[in-house]
């Protein structure tokens, strides 16, 4: 990641998500935190990186709730502060942000949520913009990373003129481009930290406090409808001769938008209006684009949020412009949104045949894609996770087939234990979600046993109430914390296993097990995944437990030991006692080890860490320790 510092006017060649966090440092934030989340997590990463040269406290929450609540607080005492989280995130941060929008907030608070349209994160595509509607909350949906930067420091000057939270979303394709960002100034603001008491503005126990608040909100959401036809995130471009045709875009649907104008020179043909403020909208500048055109294109990705209120403004207005989008079926929504496809609607829209240079191109990679081999995410070699090994062996031991019992899934790299080899995981709904399931089954009547799976940092973010539920009512389960020391899947950001902060900082190792133990579980196994036997054992023994019960398999992600220097020496398969039989590769799926010519087991000892499960598991002792 490029670096973010630097003064006004200068150049840097920034992704989304960094071009955020410069914005956070030219608005002077000075508290940032957050919770991991693919497409959101370097806004912190890149801050943590060079919080040590900026006044501004950067950190990790144990979930996106607490971050809320932490940089609420920060903005309660006059103070700017920054929250961060994927679209799923929004979900946990929501209890606190709809009581929060009732209040005034003294200081600057933004929070940015960064939506996933094509889910290559693997949670649902949810669109966030309607969150907007529900919490009464302002929204700016940015479009590029030079947009992004300059977003954040208009949302904190929105947020203190009108004494409200502001949320500025991106998606994925916003996060992770990258593109030339002109820095600007960087603010020197000083302010005294205070807070005064006054319970009928921070408290909602009165009925007629609540009343009086939100009509207060609906207030400062009128004062800033007047205001949003003349931010630059909203700008309508109308050709000299006018235009019956018209686009309306927002995110990245504008950025295509543009290029295509250009590439094709058809912006004296094309009325166009950009869309950044999502809420409110820029009602003026929609109705004068409406006014003058006869059919309008509207590209968003996801939802039809957009399209449904220019209907709604079409006809309060009494206009009936044609309005093509996601409704009349000329555009998706499920998925994220290409140029090729905005290429498309465009030249439908102005009964082109507009050129496609990259046809073969996409010809092309179409037919690749047809022929790549399938296959499921593997985890890594080395991967403690493959404790699920343990687990498997032990159900088998205790004379349990597939089918007899139910392991409920979780978020994070846990949940790759539903792929071959193990096929163990049937479930994955939310973080913590794997125990409140496992709960529900048992009161249903299922009989089988039940394991919950879950990794330490979702433990902590969502997965301590229902363990304590789980001990409060004595559920028969078994919760397997695979802890491996980190948040691993969004990119080994710390966790409160790791021992350390976002920014390097020493800080309290908070153990799953004595956690659990406190909340009343009684019987729990700590043991070493890379340690077949005793995994095997643990596993074993929670299952005849007749109430709730817990192992905790410990071992940092291979992935962050081998960046420590902490791997051992790799291991390597003699052949000449090596039978073929497989299963090591079987059993393991480890892509540090393949199938030679000869059909017999091979290890790139470039890619292995030294874990020995593979030893462990092979019945003719053919695999061992390399030489130094």
């Amino acid at each position: 990641m490029s670096g973010i510092l630097g003064g006004e006017g200068e150049h840097r060649l920034l992704m989304g998500n960094e071009a955020i966090a410069r914005g956070a440092v030219e608005a002077s934030v000075g508290l940032a935190v957050g919770y991991p989340g693919t497409p959101s997590s370097e806004v912190i990463q890149t801050l943590s990186r060079v919080a040590d040269r900026i006044p501004m406290r950067v950190e990790w929450a144990v979930n996106e709730k607490v971050a809320v609540d932490i940089a609420t607080g920060y903005a309660y005492a006059g103070l700017r502060a920054l929250a961060t989280m994927k679209n799923a995130g929004l979900n946990v941060a929501s209890d606190t942000l709809m009581s929060v929008a009732y209040s005034d907030v003294r200081g600057g608070l933004v929070v940015y949520v960064a939506d996933d349209p094509g889910a290559h994160a693997g949670m649902e595509e949810q669109d966030n913009r309607w969150f907007t509607r529900l919490s009464l909350l302002p929204m700016i949906d940015v479009s590029d990373p030079q947009e992004a930067k300059d977003a954040v420091v208009m949302a904190f000057d929105l947020s203190e003129k009108y004494a409200i939270p502001m949320l500025v979303r991106s998606t994925t394709r916003v996060a992770h481009m990258t593109s030339i960002v002109e820095l600007g100034p960087v603010r020197e603001l000083r302010r005294t930290p205070g807070f005064e008491r006054d319970i009928r503005r921070y408290t909602r126990a009165s009925p007629k406090w609540c009343m009086e608040q939100h009509e207060r909100l609906n207030e400062k959401l009128n004062l800033l409808s007047g205001r949003v036809d003349g931010l630059p995130v909203n700008r309508l471009h109308i050709p000299e001769d006018g235009a019956d045709r018209g686009v309306v875009a927002s995110g990245i649907s504008w950025s295509y938008l543009r290029e295509l104008l250009d590439r094709y020179g058809l912006w004296d043909r094309v009325a166009a209006l950009k869309i950044g403020t999502v809420n409110p909208l820029p009602r003026g500048l929609i109705e004068k684009l409406m006014e003058g055109v006869g059919e309008l294109l509207v590209l968003e990705e996801l939802e039809p949020y957009l399209e449904l209120h220019l209907r709604a403004v079409a006809s309060e207005l009494d206009l009936r412009p044609k309005i093509h989008g996601k409704m009349d079926g000329w555009l998706p929504r499920v998925g994220e949104y290409t140029p090729e496809l905005v290429e498309r609607a465009l030249g439908r829209l102005l009964g082109l045949e507009l050129e496609r240079p990259n046809r073969e191109v996409e010809e092309a990679k179409a037919e690749a894609l047809k022929q790549a081999p399938r296959r499921p995410l593997p985890l890594c070699p080395g991967c403690p996770h493959r404790g699920y090994t343990a687990m498997r062996m032990a159900l088998r031991e205790l004379g349990y087939k597939d089918g007899e019992f139910i392991v409920t899934g979780d978020i994070g790299c846990t949940i790759l234990g539903m792929h071959p080899p193990f096929n163990l995981c049937w479930t994955e709904v939310s973080m913590g979600a794997s125990i409140g399931l496992g709960i529900g089954l048992r009161y249903a009547g299922i009989d089988k046993p039940i394991i919950a799976a879950i990794g330490d940092s979702t433990l902590f973010h969502a997965g301590l109430p229902p363990a304590l539920n789980s001990a409060w009512h004595r559920s028969r389960i078994v919760i397997a914390v695979l802890d491996n020391r980190v948040t691993a899947m969004t990119g080994h950001q710390p966790s409160p296993t790791s021992g350390y902060t976002a920014t390097g900082g020493e800080a309290k190792v908070i153990e799953a097990d004595e956690v659990l133990r406190a909340m009343g579980i009684e019987h729990i196994w700590v043991a070493d995944p890379y340690n077949l036997e005793e995994a095997k054992e643990a596993f074993k023994e929670a299952l005849r437990c007749d109430g709730p019960s817990a192992v905790v398999l410990k071992r940092v992600c291979a992935l962050v030991a081998r960046r420590m220097g902490l791997t051992e020496q790799p291991y390597r398969i003699d052949p000449e006692r090596c039978t073929g039989c497989q299963l090591c590769l079987r059993t393991l799926a480890c892509p540090a080890m393949t199938l030679s010519p000869e059909g017999k087991a091979e290890i790139d000892e470039e890619a292995c860490t030294g874990c020995g499960l593979c030893a462990q598991i092979c019945p003719v002792e053919a695999i061992g320790r390399s030489e130094p």
